[in-house]
C-alpha cells in the first residue's frame, strides 16, 4: 500500500508474523 493505515482503521491486530490459528480468516470476516 502507498498510504499508511491508522491504528484505528486496522482490522487485524496481532504481532508480526502469520495469522494466529484461532483468528477468523478473510472469508469468515466477510472480506
Amino acid at each position: 500500500n502507498d498510504l499508511p493505515i491508522k491504528e484505528s482503521e486496522r482490522k487485524f491486530h496481532w504481532p508480526l508474523g502469520r495469522r494466529p490459528d484461532d483468528h477468523p480468516g478473510l472469508s469468515e470476516l466477510g472480506l
